[in-house]
C-alpha cells in the first residue's frame, strides 16, 4: 500500500520534514542507499513498517512517496490507507508549520 503526493517544496525540505516527524514520533529509522527512509512507526495504536522516499521534479517541486511495507496484523484496508495518509499529512503539516515560522 502506498501513496504519492506532488508537493511544491524542494526534495531537501521534504526529506528534512520526514526526519523531523519521525523524531517527534520517537521512531528509529534508517536511510537505505537508494534513498528510502525505512522505519517502524506506531500510527493510531498499531506498529507497522513504512518507507518514505522523495523524488525531485524541479528545484522547488517534488513527489512524496509513503509506503506501508509490513502492516500490523489485523489492520483492515481502510486502516492501512488511513495510517499511510496520516504519515503523509504529518510531513506536509510539519512543512507548513516551519514555513509559517519563517
Amino acid at each position: 500500500l502506498s501513496l504519492k503526493e506532488n508537493v511544491n517544496y524542494s526534495r531537501r525540505m521534504v526529506v528534512y520534514a520526514i526526519f523531523d516527524v519521525l523524531d517527534r514520533m520517537d521512531c528509529q529509522y534508517e536511510q537505505a542507499m537508494i534513498g528510502d527512509i525505512r522505519t517502524e512507526a506506531n500510527v493510531l495504536g498499531n506498529v507497522s513498517e513504512y518507507a518514505f522516499a522523495v523524488t525531485e521534479q524541479t528545484i522547488n517541486t517534488s513527489i512524496l512517496h509513503v509506503s506501508m511495507l509490513r502492516p500490523a496484523s489485523g489492520l483492515s484496508e481502510e486502516e492501512k490507507q488511513l495510517a499511510v495518509r496520516y504519515l503523509a499529512d504529518s510531513v506536509l503539516q510539519h512543512i507548513d508549520e516551519v514555513q509559517a515560522l519563517e
